[in-house]
């Protein structure tokens, strides 16, 4: 398997292990073993354990972290939409 495919394989494995993450809106992006994050999480904390969760992964020798922290309203909103959807 190519190492950039394998290292992004288990950059995501990291990602989804680990609970203080909600990795379904990151991205994992790799050329030549550069691992680059990237999307929206809900908070800084999450931005923060995603990172040390992708800094988890065997191999992986430089991280880029562009994953941004939603802004609190379309935080308000999510939280509305989900509220209505569960009533």
């Amino acid at each position: 398997m190519n190492p950039d495919i394998q290292l992004r394989h288990d950059v995501f494995a990291q990602l989804n292990w680990d609970p203080a993450v909600n990795a379904c809106d990151i991205d994992v992006r790799v050329k030549d073993g550069v691992v680059t994050l990237l999307g929206k999480v809900a908070d800084e904390a999450q931005r923060v354990a995603a990172e040390c969760a992708a800094r988890r992964t065997e191999g992986l020798t430089t991280l880029l972290n562009g994953l941004t922290v939603r802004p609190l309203r379309e935080r308000a909103l999510d939280a509305a939409a989900s509220s209505v959807h569960s009533a």
